[in-house]
């Protein structure tokens, strides 16, 4: 009796085995060489991402490019910056050039101005020798004072030719004081009023503007 019973169990699946059985027929793994849909899918967006051969991805791209603009730019401003330093140098050069030739030519300018002054004056010395020779030879107190007169005029036109001004105040004036030097004061003259021009001792002189000497003057009190 317990034999039957046991060859009856062996004989008869239970339905968990029965269920294993169904879902192992139904689902059967793959062959070697085919595709699931896993696999397809995933090879899908492998092939999507992966960039083909000799490609770079965009931010690679993106990159190089970035570097090509400023390697140029740096060549740019590089050639900019060397225009602009040969023009300094050229400008020092030309500078120290004309630093050099002033050097040169002012003394040779200052002579030669000091030799128009001069050769000014010459005719002068001569006239003033002519008149004392004359006066040796034939003493006149009149033809003296008329040589000693015209040899002043000569001078006075001189000075005008090189641009000198006499500066000769009038009696009765104001003093400038830019102009005129108070040597001493005196007493006011009846009907004269104070602090005016009494006689002037030495005229001055203006060269282009420049005071070469005040007029020297006596002024009333």
């Amino acid at each position: 009796m317990i034999d039957l019973q046991n060859e009856n169990k062996k004989d008869i699946p239970t339905a968990q085995n029965h269920e294993e059985t169904k879902v192992s027929e139904e689902v059967t793994p793959p062959t070697s060489g085919e595709e699931t849909p896993e696999s397809l899918s995933a090879q899908g967006s492998k092939e999507v991402t992966s960039p083909a051969a000799g490609e770079e991805p965009p931010e690679s791209l993106s990159a190089q490019d970035e570097l090509t603009r400023l390697q140029a730019e740096v060549e740019r401003l590089s050639a900019e910056v060397e225009k602009w330093r040969d023009q300094a140098l050229r400008i020092a050069a030309d500078f120290e050039n004309y630093r050099r030739r002033i050097q040169r030519d002012l003394p040779q300018q200052i002579t030669a101005a000091q030799g128009e002054i001069l050769r000014a004056l010459l005719p002068i010395i001569d006239s003033i020798e002519r008149g004392l020779l004359s006066a040796q030879q034939a003493p006149d107190i009149e033809k003296l004072k008329e040589g000693l007169q015209l040899t002043l005029h000569q001078l006075h036109k001189t000075l005008e030719k090189l641009d000198i001004q006499v500066i000769r105040p009038a009696i009765g004036d104001l003093p400038d004081p830019e102009k005129h030097e108070v040597l001493s004061t005196q007493p006011a003259p009846a009907a004269t009023e104070v602090n005016t021009i009494l006689e002037v001792v030495e005229p001055g002189y203006l060269y282009k503007g420049l005071l070469l000497r005040p007029a020297r003057i006596i002024v009333s009190a």
